[in-house]
């Protein structure tokens, strides 16, 4: 690049460091010479531009070309000092002309920072230099000034799409630098933000353009690079997970919590000051969590696309990772690991199970317009696991004897693989979020962690449900077909909590698009249960524990449901039964809602394992079983995980069926109708119905629905579905009988364009502003200096 003179000595006097006592201007001379030797005054530069306005500094523009285009040529001078200052310098005047309101903010931008006929050659050569600093041996202090540039340039533009300075980015990729930097770095907050920055970039445009970051990370396969990565994204996530445990500790063993109750208890005051008060309680949750959150982009971007990470992340915990890098210190050409700030008591976190701590604690505390985002991204990443073949030993391998599950760890440890799975990452125990009443029973034993998902949905359903819910986020489940064991009363009341809550504020849903997937999920979801729960419960009594929430609440709610939004019930269910004849308490108490401290049926304990299954009801034949053969067979795993999947098509014709539903209510219902006759004089109570659906069940008979069949309903738009959707409800709804007959897109396999597009592109402002947050932190925290003990600037 050509050498350029400074400018107009006004820009000089209004940019340069203030000298102490004195108003007189350096010489021009002085300062051609000696102006990148002078260290940057960051306080008073920042604030001098903060001041003056967008006019004012269009006015100057000639100056603040020069002064610009002379630091990015000290980029490349010689003297460390120079480069050091140059990029001090950019970075504060990028900060503070982004903030600007100009009215065409690209084109002012460029016009006041370069000048348009530059603008190509400073700015290629700018990213240029970046790449170099930080692919180089430089001093750690210089690659940090360097990184923080390319933060500042990347996060100029709230809409990183709009940010047409990123172009640079992907015209001269420094991707391979980043990663150079990434690896050398011992900081697990710098090494945080180098992740941070590939995950902006690799946003960019990414639906428009072959973004070269997002093409680099889906085929980075290097071990050590993916290792160090699950290491940074495992402490993040329990850093953040801290934040939350600050405000309010919630862990029942711990012997503060114990003081906590005891004080509570006999002064009626809580030790924590800060719990005296809900509104600072509430106020501190919402403030979480902090802007490390944003490594949740690139986490995405990483499981979603690159099936070595995800395979490298499901076995990693901080146990083997540890006795790796202590097996590998004497290796010359290993690369330094991360100074890790992991409590001893956490050494064996693993991946899956920091994530999905994290997860229970944002996604309960999901309360403002900034959590909302990453609540829903947290929630499509658990979708996205689930889906995974690759995941299936991981979340659903369960030890077949009481022996086998005792002798696991309570935490993670390391172990020998089994079906690709490590066995700590199997079974293990996992700090789920107890901050929010009502909470899941807590287990102590090493469990599943399809369990542990299960736990983070419902805690997600139990403490979401409000008039401004975000019902994308409700969406999608998918199917178990493995024996697991779970407390699943919890289940049948969330969903019944679930039916009832969207019957009783439909109206306030119906301008909502998803709303009406989300009611026939919801009924699908009951159905499955109640179809194939012999196949998935662990034992008898907790299938019996559905029949007793379905004969308590009865056909209605889920009937009424399907009417307020338009959804099609086929069969026709046949006129109710006289359910009114048992509602009083003191002949059938079924009214109430039980507590699942009350409820008839108990937690399955673990020995439940061995339980031999419930004999599968009698069936009959289907009018379903003929399509059997032109429904695609669905992903065999797990669980109900719970995500979104915005949806603008043209409303179209939902079909339900509650056959067997209104069966398992008409069956035991008419069973009950005859105790009754047969014994006036005595109650019904909760374990008396629970013992006449166990002694029942064998006669019970269901419709039966193969499981392939089931889900394809939802999955293919068969030709023969459509034709019988035309004549369906014959003079019903208009509006539903004029839309467009198709599947429940919760039961499709997740896929990011076009549905997804919308919410990454709202998702990455949150992400710029949140990563441009931190960065300043960090910085701030090194230039206090001593008070960011977790970043150290220094290599070993």
């Amino acid at each position: 690049m050509q050498e350029m003179k400074i400018g107009p000595a006004s820009a000089r006097e209004h940019l340069l460091r203030q000298q102490s006592g004195q108003k007189m201007k350096l010489k021009e001379k002085f300062v051609e010479i000696y102006d990148m030797f002078l260290r940057v005054n960051e306080e008073y530069l920042s604030s001098s531009l903060a001041q003056t306005s967008e006019d004012q500094l269009l006015a100057i523009k000639d100056g603040i070309n020069n002064i610009f285009l002379h630091a990015v040529q000290a980029m490349r001078d010689p003297l460390p000092q120079r480069r050091l200052h140059a990029m001090q310098t950019l970075t504060i005047v990028l900060g503070e002309i982004f903030r600007k309101k100009f009215h065409n903010w690209s084109f002012d931008v460029i016009h006041l920072l370069t000048g348009l006929s530059h603008a190509d050659l400073v700015f290629r050569t700018l990213v240029q230099g970046l790449g170099a600093i930080l692919g180089s041996d430089e001093t750690l202090e210089i690659q940090v000034v360097a990184l923080r540039l390319a933060i500042a340039l990347a996060c100029g533009n709230d809409n990183v799409n709009k940010n047409s300075l990123n172009e640079y980015f992907m015209q001269k990729d420094i991707f391979s630098s980043m990663i150079k930097f990434f690896m050398m770095v011992q900081s697990t907050e710098l090494a945080f933000e180098a992740m941070a920055l590939l995950g902006l970039l690799a946003n960019y445009n990414k639906y428009e353009i072959q973004n070269p970051y997002l093409t680099n990370l889906a085929q980075l396969k290097d071990e050590a690079v993916l290792q160090k990565m699950c290491t940074v994204i495992v402490h993040v996530f329990d850093s953040m997970r801290k934040g939350y445990v600050e405000v309010m500790e919630d862990d029942e063993l711990s012997t503060v919590s114990k003081l906590t109750s005891a004080l509570s208890y006999v002064t009626g005051m809580l030790w924590n000051p800060k719990a005296q008060d809900s509104s600072a309680t509430d106020t501190a949750f919402a403030q979480l969590p902090d802007g490390r959150v944003t490594v949740l982009l690139i986490f995405y971007d990483l499981i979603y696309s690159n099936k070595r990470f995800m395979h490298i992340y499901l076995n990693y915990s901080t146990s083997t990772a540890n006795s790796s890098q202590q097996n590998g210190a004497s290796t010359s050409s290993a690369p330094p690991q991360l100074a890790s700030s992991l409590d001893a008591t956490e050494t064996g976190e693993t991946g899956l199970g920091s994530f999905l701590s994290f997860s229970s604690y944002l996604l309960q505390h999901n309360r403002t317009h900034r959590s909302a985002p990453y609540t829903h991204l947290c929630l499509i990443i658990m979708l996205i696991i689930t889906e995974d073949s690759t995941s299936i030993s991981h979340l659903c391998s369960i030890p077949q004897t009481q022996d086998q599950i005792s002798s696991l760890p309570l935490g993670a440890a390391s172990g020998t693989e089994t079906g690709g799975a490590n066995k700590s990452n199997v079974m293990a125990t996992v700090r789920l979020c107890r901050q929010r009443q009502p909470v899941l029973p807590k287990v102590k034993q090493a469990r599943p962690m399809a369990a542990v998902f299960l736990d983070v949905v419902l805690g997600f359903l139990k403490h979401n449900m409000k008039k401004r819910m975000q019902v994308d986020c409700f969406r999608r489940f998918k199917i178990l077909r493995v024996r697991l064991p779970y407390h699943w009363v919890e289940m049948w009341n969330t969903l019944q909590g679930l039916v009832k809550f969207l019957q009783s504020n439909g109206k306030a849903f119906e301008q909502q698009p998803d709303a009406r997937d989300l009611a026939a999920e919801t009924i699908d979801l009951v159905n499955y249960f109640v179809t194939f729960g012999d196949l998935i419960m662990p034992d008898p009594a907790s299938l019996y524990a559905l029949y007793y929430e379905i004969i308590r609440s009865g056909i209605e709610p889920f009937s009424d449901l399907a009417k307020q939004f338009s959804i099609a019930v086929q069969p026709p269910l046949p006129a109710p039964l006289p359910h009114h004849d048992l509602t009083s308490r003191n002949r059938l108490n079924l009214a109430g809602s039980p507590s699942p401290s009350s409820s008839p049926v108990t937690t399955p304990p673990q020995s439940a394992l061995s339980s031999p299954s419930p004999a599968p009801a009698s069936i009959l034949s289907s009018p379903l079983s003929s399509f059997q053969n032109s429904y695609r067979s669905p992903s065999p795993m797990s669980a109900v995980a719970l995500a979104a999947v915005s949806s603008s098509q043209q409303q179209r014709v939902i079909i339900i069926d509650l056959s067997n539903i209104n069966q398992v209510y008409t069956f035991f219902f008419t069973h009950l109708l005859t105790w009754r006759d047969a014994s006036p004089t005595r109650s019904l109570g909760p374990d008396l119905v629970t013992t006449i659906i166990k002694t029942h069940y064998q006669d019970l008979t269901l419709v039966p629905i193969p499981l392939d069949a089931f889900l394809g309903q939802r999955q293919s738009r068969s030709a023969a579905v459509s034709v019988g959707l035309k004549g369906l409800n014959g003079g019903g709804n208009g509006a539903a009988a004029a839309g467009v007959a198709g599947p429940h897109p919760g039961w499709d396999g997740y896929s990011e364009v076009p549905g997804k597009v919308p919410f990454f592109r709202q998702l990455t402002r949150w992400v710029v502003a949140d990563l441009r947050a931190v960065s300043k932190e960090h910085a701030f925290l090194v230039a206090e200096g001593g008070k960011a003990a977790t970043v150290p600037l220094n290599r070993q």
